[in-house]
């Protein structure tokens, strides 16, 4: 078939999305040619389609030089790909079908500064969208990939994950990685994490839940917090008004909006809605280890325009090496020039009374006009910095 170019764009990085679901009608190559090119157009994407075939109602196309603007970076970027491969599939819902894409093992991300491009390499990057083609909007989609690494071809700075998982569905937001590394110049290594999860979801009541967790985080730093686990959850911020803003955020970044971007644009959004509810957030628990200390803790938030960070709230944290830590930051009366730095943190330390088990307590508050205070000491005034 002669290659038919077709100026479109598409709402999918093309990096999540894989096929599932059986048939349940044949479909005709034209109709699953009007729905891609519905998609792509809605998105923005270039495409060649260089084959469509159809084998009893599965429709497969091939695209070269799929091109995609990325936005959301300090200048700008596309994403250029060849040999992405695309299936459809009827359903037995209504104006809906699943389309599953393959992308090729090797990809480029263009800039004009050199040190802004990346050579990509991706493996088994995979993703399935089920899209209503009537409303133009996407009810879920999974998009996976067992590795993927970009290099920047002069210093040879990079970034590399394994496991990538990213997945939407009506009740679930997720996205997971393991193995992850990121370098400076000639592959200086500047960090690695041995597994990350972001997971959203409904509760029993309608109410948002946040878990985030990390393990084998390093650093080069002195303070490494290696494992963190963060449960949070609530209930004036009702899955039926967090979920749209989850499913933009997503979806924006998965039409090019860097992802660092789109989590800010997530944070904020769902800070405002939480602010207009006036209801708190509950940290159900948050446990941090690293380097010889642990701590465990559990508070309450509110969000609030008129605080001075944004929240307000307390936590009441159990600690377990406080002595580690003083050797680090010092005491008020001799602090080391790490904790010369920061001063808040040598008072904070210091206000620990005596906990269970040989821990120390520490009840900490934040406050509307930017105090922090701990265990009925205020350790920074939220003015002048200390």
């Amino acid at each position: 078939m002669p290659a038919r170019r077709i100026v479109i764009g598409i709402g999918v990085s093309l990096i999540s999305l894989c096929a599932t679901s059986a048939t349940a009608f044949a479909l005709e190559t034209q109709k699953a040619r009007e729905i891609m090119d519905a998609i792509l157009m809605q998105n923005g994407i270039s495409a060649t389609e260089m084959s469509a075939e159809n084998s009893n109602g599965t429709v497969i196309f091939t695209y070269d030089d799929v091109r995609l603007d990325l936005s959301g970076y300090s200048s700008a970027r596309e994403l250029v790909l060849d040999d992405v491969r695309v299936t459809m599939n009827d359903t037995d819902i209504a104006n809906q079908v699943d389309i599953g894409v393959t992308l090729p093992e090797r990809g480029k991300m263009l800039a004009e500064a050199t040190s802004d491009q990346r050579e990509l390499t991706m493996r088994k990057a995979l993703g399935s969208l089920r899209w209503d083609h009537v409303n133009g909007v996407p009810v879920n989609f999974t998009g996976s990939a067992d590795f993927l690494i970009g290099d920047e071809p002069v210093t040879r700075k990079h970034w590399l994950m394994n496991g990538l998982v990213i997945r939407w569905m009506p009740e679930e937001a997720r996205i997971s990685w393991q193995a992850a590394e990121w370098t400076g110049p000639n592959r200086e290594k500047r960090g690695s994490v041995k597994s990350t999860s972001f997971l959203l979801y409904p509760g029993e009541n309608d109410e948002t839940h946040l878990d985030y967790a990390h393990d084998g985080l390093w650093l080069p730093s002195l303070l490494q917090p290696r494992t963190v686990r963060i449960k949070s959850s609530s209930t004036g911020l009702p899955w039926s008004e967090a979920r749209p803003i989850l499913q933009k955020g997503f979806n924006d970044m998965m039409t090019g909006l860097a992802p660092r971007a789109a989590r800010r644009q997530i944070a904020n959004d769902l800070w405002q809605k939480a602010a207009d509810n006036g209801a708190p957030v509950k940290i159900d628990e948050i446990y941090v280890e690293g380097r010889g200390l642990e701590a465990l803790g559990k508070g309450e938030f509110i969000a609030q325009k008129a605080a001075r960070y944004g929240f307000s709230g307390q936590l009441d944290v159990d600690l377990i090496g406080r002595e580690r830590l003083q050797d680090l930051i010092g005491t008020p009366q001799s602090p080391t020039l790490l904790g010369a730095l920061v001063p808040f943190a040598v008072d904070g330390l210091a206000a620990g009374e005596p906990g269970t088990q040989g821990t120390t307590n520490y009840d900490v508050e934040l406050l509307r006009d930017g105090r922090i205070v701990v265990n009925g000491i205020t350790v920074f005034s939220g003015t002048s910095g200390s």
